[in-house]
């Protein structure tokens, strides 16, 4: 299954230091996503990480980064995605995808999956269990509605599953049919970033 991390939304103390013993892991892909920051701030965030570890990064924001460095694609928000119009999308993504650049999306339900009006290498759905950094984030799906989907979907869109995963669950979304997951709250978890290597 595609395992990919996604960043802590805020910096904390050590950061740079943990994301680059985790991109040692060279099938990792590593989502920045600091909704925050500026272009500027994200800009000298990415100066700190050594640019050897520049193509497993996937953009969240500010996306005109990489004009100036050599990441490996973008992802879009549905905050993004759903302030252009699909002819927009789709030439957008047609471009990015010429120039050897991964896209991704964030998609909230499985109309939206189905809908999709362009390629994307993956998408993320959420939330799929309770959120671990969220406490106010339930579940949006069943286990028997997203089994159904997955036996019945018209879509070949590689879609892996946000949201409360967990060492505990993976084993289920797997079972699910899912085609990876995606990490956060689990791996960034406060007190428990000292076993960061044992989570993933």
């Amino acid at each position: 299954m595609k395992k990919i991390i996604i960043s802590n939304p805020t910096d904390f103390e050590g950061e740079i230091g943990l994301i680059e013993q985790l991109l040692t892991d060279n099938s990792l892909v590593f989502h920045l996503r600091k909704p925050e920051k500026s272009s500027e701030e994200l800009m000298a965030f990415l100066r700190q990480i050594s640019p050897k570890f520049y193509r497993q990064i996937v953009l969240h924001s500010h996306h005109d980064l990489l004009k100036k460095y050599n990441l490996k694609g973008v992802h879009f928000t549905e905050t993004i995605r759903q302030k252009l119009s699909n002819e927009t999308l789709i030439s957008t993504v047609k471009t990015l995808r010429k120039k050897g650049l991964t896209v991704s999306f964030s998609l909230h339900s499985l109309e939206a999956i189905e809908q999709l009006p362009c390629k994307a290498d993956y998408v993320f759905l959420s939330p799929i269990f309770q959120s671990i950094s969220k406490a106010d984030y339930p579940s949006a799906f069943s286990v028997e509605t997203l089994t159904h989907f997955f036996e019945n979907r018209q879509s070949i869109v590689p879609v892996l599953a946000l949201g409360g995963i967990s060492n505990d669950n993976i084993g289920i979304i797997q079972a699910i049919g899912f085609q990876g997951y995606a990490l956060m709250g689990s791996v960034w978890q406060v007190g428990q970033i000292s076993n960061l290597s044992s989570k993933i």
